[in-house]
C-alpha cells in the first residue's frame, strides 16, 4: 500500500479485529483480548481509543509492520510471548497479520494504540 493512505479517503471500507493474547500462537493463547476497529467511513467500534488507533494506523499506510510504539523502552530479557493479529479490510483490501512478541513490553514498542486495549 502506498504510504500516507489516509482511511477515510474513499479507497473503501476498513473495519478489523484485533486480538492479543499470551502465548506463541493464536490456538493456544490464554488471556486473550479482542476488539472491533472501524476506521472507515468513521472511526468506532470497541476499541477503547478507536479514533487514535485509527489515526496511528493510517500514519503507517494500513502496513502493521510500519507501526511504532512510545519511544523505545528498554525491556527485561524475560520470555513470556505474546501474539498480536489483525483480521479484516484496510481500505477495501484483506488484512491478515499475526506478530509473536518476546513478552508484553517488547509488544508495547510495536504500537501506542493500534493493540493497547
Amino acid at each position: 500500500m502506498p504510504a500516507q493512505v489516509r482511511a477515510d479517503d474513499g479507497a473503501g471500507p476498513s473495519a478489523l479485529t484485533l486480538t492479543v493474547g499470551d502465548g506463541t500462537s493464536l490456538d493456544a493463547v490464554t488471556n486473550q483480548r479482542t476488539v472491533l476497529l472501524i476506521c472507515s467511513p468513521t472511526a468506532l467500534g470497541t476499541h477503547p481509543q478507536a479514533s487514535q488507533a485509527c489515526d496511528e494506523l493510517s500514519a503507517a499506510g494500513g502496513d502493521f509492520g510500519r507501526l511504532r510504539g512510545a519511544p523505545m523502552r528498554f525491556c527485561q530479557n524475560l520470555y513470556q510471548p505474546v501474539i498480536v493479529a489483525a483480521d479484516g479490510v484496510w481500505n477495501g483490501a484483506p488484512v491478515s497479520y499475526r506478530r509473536t512478541f518476546a513478552n508484553s513490553c517488547m509488544e508495547k514498542n510495536g504500537s501506542k494504540y493500534v493493540f493497547a486495549f
